[in-house]
């Protein structure tokens, strides 16, 4: 009886274990398996990245970058040269002729001729232009009635300016003429004398060119140019 006992607890104890393990994912099957190991691996290489040389040809033909400027280079203009004026240094003559009205009257030479040498006398603009003389005529006309004299002195004075742009510089000049005229008729039982004095201005005005005139009723001047 006691044995029969024992060999049922045995039988209890074989189905708890198989209940338990069962509750646990079914009993373990030992296997004898050759684990296959992973091959091992290789060892890492860093890899360097070095540029590819570019061909001579490409580099050639590249395009540059362009570098960012401030602001357009402004090139000053280069300065002309100025052209010296005409009138620096001028100096000439003026021919002036004056009619001597008495000494037409009676068929003498009827003008008076002299020159009036004038100068710039300044280096720069305005040139101021200043010159004088004097003028001097003397006639007798001899007939059997008598004699006929006329005599003139005048003295001669030119100012003004020389001006104008390059190549179209002129004279604006003023002539004064100032001084006295005597006439004296000799006769047979007449003696006359007629004297003047007084003066005189002229406005002239020449381009710069040789030979060039200003005239009016009684006179004529002529520019005669020296040294320039």
């Amino acid at each position: 009886m006691k044995q029969r006992n024992t060999g049922f607890w045995k039988l209890v104890l074989v189905l708890f274990l198989a209940a338990l393990l069962a509750a646990c994912g079914g009993t373990p099957v030992p296997q004898t398996a050759t684990a296959t190991q992973p091959p091992p691996a290789e060892p890492s290489v860093a890899t360097a990245t070095v540029a590819e040389p570019v061909p001579a040809a490409e580099a050639a033909t590249a395009t540059p970058t362009p570098t960012p400027t401030a602001g357009p280079v402004v090139i000053p203009p280069t300065p002309t040269p100025s052209v010296a004026s005409r009138c620096q240094g001028l100096s000439g003559t003026l021919e002036v002729q004056v009619l001597v009205g008495p000494a037409e009257a009676v068929g003498l030479e009827p003008v008076a001729v002299g020159d009036v040498p004038f100068a710039v006398t300044t280096e720069q603009a305005p040139y101021l232009v200043q010159g004088q003389a004097p003028i001097t005529y003397e006639a007798v006309l001899e007939e059997e009635w008598g004699t006929y004299t006329v005599n003139m002195d005048l003295d001669m004075a030119v100012s003004g300016e020389c001006m104008g742009s390059d190549g179209n510089e002129q004279l604006d000049l003023l002539l004064e003429m100032s001084g006295e005229q005597f006439v004296e008729v000799q006769a047979e039982g007449f003696h006359g004398e007629y004297p003047w004095s007084g003066t005189q201005t002229r406005d002239l005005s020449f381009p710069l060119q040789e030979g060039a005139t200003a005239e009016g009723e009684g006179w004529v001047v002529v520019l005669h140019l020296g040294s320039q």
